[in-house]
Protein backbone atom coordinates (compact mmCIF):
# COMPACT_ATOMS: atom_id res chain seq x y z
CA UNK A 1 0.00 0.00 0.00
CA UNK A 2 2.89 2.33 0.72
CA UNK A 3 4.17 1.62 -2.79
CA UNK A 4 1.01 3.03 -4.43
CA UNK A 5 1.02 6.04 -2.15
CA UNK A 6 4.68 6.79 -2.87
CA UNK A 7 4.20 6.43 -6.64
CA UNK A 8 1.29 8.88 -6.66
CA UNK A 9 3.06 11.29 -4.30
CA UNK A 10 6.20 11.15 -6.43
CA UNK A 11 4.19 11.91 -9.55
CA UNK A 12 2.40 14.81 -7.84
CA UNK A 13 5.68 16.20 -6.53
CA UNK A 14 7.37 16.03 -9.95
CA UNK A 15 4.49 17.40 -12.00
CA UNK A 16 2.73 19.87 -9.72
CA UNK A 17 3.76 22.67 -7.40
CA UNK A 18 2.36 21.25 -4.16
CA UNK A 19 3.57 22.59 -0.83
CA UNK A 20 4.75 20.16 1.86
CA UNK A 21 1.44 20.67 3.66
CA UNK A 22 -0.54 19.87 0.50
CA UNK A 23 1.58 16.76 -0.09
CA UNK A 24 0.96 15.66 3.51
CA UNK A 25 -2.79 16.10 2.99
CA UNK A 26 -2.60 14.15 -0.28
CA UNK A 27 -0.64 11.38 1.44
CA UNK A 28 -3.22 11.13 4.23
CA UNK A 29 -6.09 11.08 1.73
CA UNK A 30 -4.43 8.36 -0.36
CA UNK A 31 -3.71 6.23 2.72
CA UNK A 32 -7.32 6.52 3.88
CA UNK A 33 -8.70 5.64 0.44
CA UNK A 34 -6.33 2.69 -0.07
CA UNK A 35 -6.78 1.27 3.44
CA UNK A 36 -10.56 1.73 3.47
CA UNK A 37 -10.81 0.12 0.05
CA UNK A 38 -8.69 -2.83 1.19
CA UNK A 39 -10.83 -3.22 4.33
CA UNK A 40 -14.06 -3.13 2.36
CA UNK A 41 -12.83 -5.62 -0.24
CA UNK A 42 -11.80 -8.13 2.42
CA UNK A 43 -14.89 -7.67 4.60
CA UNK A 44 -17.14 -7.55 1.54
CA UNK A 45 -15.64 -10.81 0.25
CA UNK A 46 -16.57 -12.47 3.55
CA UNK A 47 -20.20 -11.33 3.32
CA UNK A 48 -20.39 -12.29 -0.35
CA UNK A 49 -19.05 -15.75 0.55
CA UNK A 50 -21.76 -16.26 3.18
CA UNK A 51 -24.55 -14.93 0.94
CA UNK A 52 -25.09 -11.57 2.68
CA UNK A 53 -24.01 -9.31 -0.17
CA UNK A 54 -27.05 -7.01 -0.15
CA UNK A 55 -26.95 -6.61 3.61
CA UNK A 56 -23.26 -5.69 3.47
CA UNK A 57 -23.73 -3.08 0.74
CA UNK A 58 -26.72 -1.53 2.50
CA UNK A 59 -24.85 -1.34 5.82
CA UNK A 60 -21.71 0.04 4.16
CA UNK A 61 -23.73 2.61 2.23
CA UNK A 62 -25.51 3.82 5.35
CA UNK A 63 -22.32 3.82 7.41
CA UNK A 64 -20.16 5.73 4.97
CA UNK A 65 -22.82 8.27 4.04
CA UNK A 66 -23.18 9.23 7.71
CA UNK A 67 -19.58 8.71 8.82
CA UNK A 68 -18.18 10.90 6.03
CA UNK A 69 -19.78 13.92 7.70
CA UNK A 70 -20.19 12.88 11.35
CA UNK A 71 -16.76 11.33 11.87
CA UNK A 72 -16.25 8.69 14.52
CA UNK A 73 -13.79 6.50 16.33
CA UNK A 74 -10.46 6.36 14.45
CA UNK A 75 -7.76 3.72 14.84
CA UNK A 76 -4.32 4.41 13.40
CA UNK A 77 -3.03 0.86 12.80
CA UNK A 78 -4.58 -0.95 9.85
CA UNK A 79 -4.95 -4.36 11.51
CA UNK A 80 -6.76 -2.93 14.55
CA UNK A 81 -8.93 -0.74 12.37
CA UNK A 82 -9.72 -3.75 10.19
CA UNK A 83 -10.70 -5.88 13.21
CA UNK A 84 -12.87 -3.10 14.66
CA UNK A 85 -14.57 -2.49 11.31
CA UNK A 86 -15.14 -6.22 10.78
CA UNK A 87 -16.67 -6.52 14.26
CA UNK A 88 -19.00 -3.62 13.51
CA UNK A 89 -20.20 -5.20 10.26
CA UNK A 90 -20.57 -8.68 11.77
CA UNK A 91 -22.51 -7.16 14.66
CA UNK A 92 -24.94 -5.10 12.56
CA UNK A 93 -25.48 -7.75 9.88
CA UNK A 94 -25.34 -11.07 11.74
CA UNK A 95 -25.74 -10.57 15.50
CA UNK A 96 -27.85 -7.51 16.35
CA UNK A 97 -30.66 -8.27 13.83
CA UNK A 98 -31.47 -11.30 15.98
CA UNK A 99 -32.97 -8.80 18.44
CA UNK A 100 -36.51 -7.98 17.32
CA UNK A 101 -36.69 -4.20 17.39
CA UNK A 102 -39.63 -3.81 15.00
CA UNK A 103 -42.51 -4.82 17.29
CA UNK A 104 -41.69 -2.41 20.09
CA UNK A 105 -40.54 1.19 20.18
CA UNK A 106 -36.88 0.13 20.31
CA UNK A 107 -36.26 1.01 16.66
CA UNK A 108 -37.66 4.51 17.15
CA UNK A 109 -35.70 4.95 20.39
CA UNK A 110 -32.44 3.89 18.70
CA UNK A 111 -33.01 6.27 15.80
CA UNK A 112 -33.95 9.22 18.04
CA UNK A 113 -30.93 8.50 20.27
CA UNK A 114 -28.73 8.46 17.16
CA UNK A 115 -30.09 11.81 16.02
CA UNK A 116 -29.58 13.36 19.47
CA UNK A 117 -26.04 11.98 19.75
CA UNK A 118 -25.21 13.25 16.26
CA UNK A 119 -26.57 16.73 17.02
CA UNK A 120 -24.66 16.85 20.31
CA UNK A 121 -21.30 15.45 19.17
CA UNK A 122 -20.76 15.48 15.40
CA UNK A 123 -18.33 15.98 13.79
CA UNK A 124 -15.87 13.88 15.77
CA UNK A 125 -12.40 13.59 14.29
CA UNK A 126 -8.96 14.91 15.00
CA UNK A 127 -8.79 15.91 11.33
CA UNK A 128 -12.10 17.80 11.54
CA UNK A 129 -11.28 19.44 14.90
CA UNK A 130 -9.13 22.09 13.20
CA UNK A 131 -12.03 23.24 11.07
CA UNK A 132 -13.83 26.50 11.51
CA UNK A 133 -16.99 26.56 13.62
CA UNK A 134 -18.96 27.20 10.42
CA UNK A 135 -17.53 24.06 8.77
CA UNK A 136 -18.37 21.99 11.84
CA UNK A 137 -21.96 23.24 11.77
CA UNK A 138 -22.21 22.36 8.07
CA UNK A 139 -20.89 18.82 8.73
CA UNK A 140 -23.30 18.44 11.67
CA UNK A 141 -26.26 19.62 9.58
CA UNK A 142 -25.40 17.31 6.69
CA UNK A 143 -24.93 14.25 8.91
CA UNK A 144 -28.12 15.01 10.84
CA UNK A 145 -30.07 15.45 7.60
CA UNK A 146 -28.74 12.12 6.31
CA UNK A 147 -29.74 10.34 9.54
CA UNK A 148 -33.20 11.96 9.45
CA UNK A 149 -33.62 10.85 5.83
CA UNK A 150 -32.59 7.30 6.61
CA UNK A 151 -34.83 7.31 9.70
CA UNK A 152 -37.82 8.28 7.56
CA UNK A 153 -37.04 5.50 5.06
CA UNK A 154 -36.42 2.97 7.81
CA UNK A 155 -39.68 3.73 9.61
CA UNK A 156 -41.57 3.61 6.30
CA UNK A 157 -40.28 0.07 5.66
CA UNK A 158 -40.04 -1.00 9.30
CA UNK A 159 -40.61 -4.72 8.71
CA UNK A 160 -37.79 -5.01 6.19
CA UNK A 161 -34.65 -6.79 7.40
CA UNK A 162 -32.73 -3.97 5.75
CA UNK A 163 -34.49 -1.48 8.03
CA UNK A 164 -33.20 -3.37 11.05
CA UNK A 165 -29.65 -3.52 9.68
CA UNK A 166 -29.76 0.18 8.79
CA UNK A 167 -31.04 1.09 12.27
CA UNK A 168 -28.22 -0.82 13.96
CA UNK A 169 -25.67 0.66 11.57
CA UNK A 170 -26.80 4.20 12.38
CA UNK A 171 -26.88 3.50 16.11
CA UNK A 172 -23.41 1.89 16.20
CA UNK A 173 -22.06 4.83 14.16
CA UNK A 174 -23.57 7.23 16.71
CA UNK A 175 -22.10 5.20 19.55
CA UNK A 176 -18.70 5.57 17.86
CA UNK A 177 -19.13 9.34 18.09
CA UNK A 178 -19.28 9.02 21.87
CA UNK A 179 -16.16 6.85 21.93
CA UNK A 180 -14.31 9.18 19.57
CA UNK A 181 -15.26 12.30 21.53
CA UNK A 182 -14.23 10.60 24.78
CA UNK A 183 -10.85 9.67 23.33
CA UNK A 184 -10.24 13.22 22.07
CA UNK A 185 -11.13 14.67 25.48
CA UNK A 186 -8.94 12.08 27.24
CA UNK A 187 -5.94 12.92 25.01
CA UNK A 188 -6.43 16.66 25.53
CA UNK A 189 -6.62 16.19 29.29
CA UNK A 190 -3.46 14.08 29.39
CA UNK A 191 -1.35 16.14 26.97
CA UNK A 192 -1.84 19.53 28.60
Amino acid sequence: MDYFTQVILGYAERNYQFSKFELAKLKYMLEVIILNTAEMIIIGAFFIAIGRTTEFFISAGVLFSVRSFAGGFHIKKFRYCFVFTAVVFVSVILILPMIDITTTRIMEILLVASIVINIALAPVSKRKSGQSPKSKIIFKCISTTIILGFSFLILSAKQSPYAVISTWTIFIQSFQLMIGRGMILYEKKHTV
